[in-house]
């Protein structure tokens, strides 16, 4: 598989970035050094290989789902400079 320029440019659009003359050619090559890289791996004998979830062997240290009392809405209340219908109001900071 090979990225063409015309491909870097629309995944440039696409990610708002403007790639002109000679950044887009050498983003083709780039890409195109990743995609031979990633077909490289896809080449490895892996047919034996045992699956593994961490490469260092960790595994979760899962804790039980268990149920604990909340803060009681009160006390959230004290400490909100303002609290209206159980939701803490705060001044809007994003303009529509």
């Amino acid at each position: 598989m090979s990225i063409s320029a015309a491909e870097v440019q629309k995944i440039a659009g696409l990610s708002k970035l403007r790639l002109e003359g000679d950044e887009l050619e050498r983003m083709a090559r780039d890409f195109n050094g990743i995609l031979g890289f990633v077909a490289q791996i896809n080449e490895a004998k892996t047919d034996h290989a045992p699956a593994i979830d961490h490469p260092l062997g960790h595994i979760n240290a899962d804790r039980d789902d268990t149920s604990v009392p909340s803060i009681d809405q009160d006390a959230i209340r004290a400490f909100a400079p303002k609290f209206e219908a159980g939701f803490f109001v705060v001044p809007r900071v994003i303009e529509t």
